[in-house]
């Protein structure tokens, strides 16, 4: 490897919160990323992985620590740096020439300069013949191709890819990433080393030579893992195999330990300024997981489980994850088993799920603090947005959109809350539809 290009040296990163309490999103983090190198952020959400890219790109300060750059303190935007974003993030009414372009306008070049970087990344990435082309001609995996050639065309030497397939079906996503990764390997670009942000574990071990996997609350770095696997990668290879599961075990132990870690008592006046982190994912794939290990004697093992669902280990884990927070499953080192409540709620009619959802939404503190906030309303009724910003405000490291909207899907399965999409409104389920 060559020089440290980025390094953090005992970073630490408080954000405060609109009630003045400060919320730690990573503690003592030291990570560099190297000349000549791909290195992979790999970790459940609120890990810190985007907290760090962030001041890693100079978008955030270190509360506390060293933020270096070849060496020197970074205290503006890293030059070095181009990214690609897990949202395609075009402008809609402009071309794909145009919207590779106008990246380059804050570097002053001259036309036939910016004529000449735009057309060399349209033929590195694949994109001639749909110069001309607008965002709504062009497939997912085309207009993420659009992303990649936007920032090739910046020529800096390190590409930052965050969570760049996530919005990608299997097929785009296995193409496009071979796509970029022979053209890092084929040093015919201005690229010279790479950092990937993904809860994707095949994915980290087909791209990456280093993964460092991140626990959470704070983010803190948990493992190191080198990958000396050539390239290209074979998934179905021994050696491979043997990594991912390793990793598998890693991860697991940092989202769902079998032993919870110590944690401050939390003032009365506090009890309520910390919500749970929904897991993404919909209420009636929770369901169907809760049958799922059911029909295998009420137990099974986390890895068997997450090739039988066809669902990347990440989503696994998130499922798993959103089940126990509503005391539906246990999860001992690597194997999840159902509870008492989630054996009777996998032989319960539908009725019965949905009391017994309603009973355990209300433990949990995002639906006490949803349900005070409609209460105080006056009218049980409040519009999302207001919602999602009251949640944002107590997770800033979090999306709180998605868990707004897992929040409004598993409320309305368990007739907790109810949601009006014309007005985009949630309001208390009463027992019946509040007037318009």
């Amino acid at each position: 490897m060559g020089p440290a290009l980025i390094e953090l040296k005992g970073v630490t990163k408080t954000f405060t919160l609109e009630s003045g309490r400060e919320f730690s999103a990573l503690s003592k983090i030291d990570l560099t990323l190297r000349e000549g190198e791909v290195l992979a952020l790999l970790g459940p959400s609120g890990s810190g992985k985007s907290t760090c890219l962030r001041l890693m790109c100079g978008l955030y300060e270190a509360t506390s620590g060293d933020v270096l750059a070849r060496g020197q303190k970074l205290e503006a935007v890293n030059r070095d740096v181009a990214m690609v974003f897990q949202a395609f993030a075009l402008l809609p009414w402009e071309s794909v020439y145009r919207n590779i372009a106008l990246a380059l306008n804050p570097l002053n070049l001259n036309e036939d300069d910016q004529h000449e970087r735009v057309k060399r990344a349209i033929d590195v990435v694949g994109l001639e013949g749909f110069e001309e082309a607008y965002p709504r001609e062009l497939s997912g995996g085309m207009k993420q191709r659009v992303g990649l050639a936007r920032a090739m065309a910046m020529q800096r030497p390190i590409l930052f890819l965050d969570e760049p397939f996530s919005a990608l079906d299997v097929l785009t996503s296995e193409t496009l990433r071979q796509e970029i990764l022979r053209i890092y390997v084929s040093r015919k670009t201005s690229i010279r080393s790479m950092l990937l942000v993904t809860h994707n574990i095949q994915e980290a071990v087909t791209m990456a030579d280093r993964i460092l996997v991140l626990g959470s609350n704070p983010g803190h770095i948990r493992a190191e893992f080198l990958n000396a696997i050539p390239y290209p990668r074979n998934e179905e290879a021994p050696n491979f195999k043997e990594l991912v599961t390793r990793i598998h075990s890693s991860i697991t132990e940092s989202y769902m330990p079998d032993v919870p870690e110590e944690t401050v008592p939390a003032r009365p006046s506090e009890a309520k300024l910390r919500p749970e982190i929904l897991p993404n994912v919909p209420m009636i794939e929770v369901v169907g997981l809760v049958e799922l290990i059911h029909s295998h004697e009420d137990r099974v093992d986390l890895f068997s489980l997450s090739e039988e669902l066809g669902y990347d280990f990440g989503h696994t884990l998130y499922l798993v994850k959103a089940a126990e927070l509503l005391d539906l499953v246990d999860t001992p080192k690597q194997r999840v088993i159902l509870t008492p409540d989630g054996i009777e709620f996998a032989t319960a009619d539908i009725n019965m799920r949905k009391r017994m959802m309603h009973q355990a939404l209300g433990r949990l503190n995002i639906v006490k603090i949803a349900t005070d906030l409609l209460k105080e309303s006056g009218i049980v009724r409040l519009p999302v947005a207001d919602l999602t910003a009251q949640i944002q405000a107590l997770l800033p490291t979090e999306n709180a959109e998605h868990i707004v909207a897992s929040l409004i899907g598993w409320g309305r399965f368990a007739e907790y809350f109810g949601y009006n999409d014309d007005t985009k409104t949630i309001y208390l389920d009463v027992g019946q539809e509040v007037q318009q």
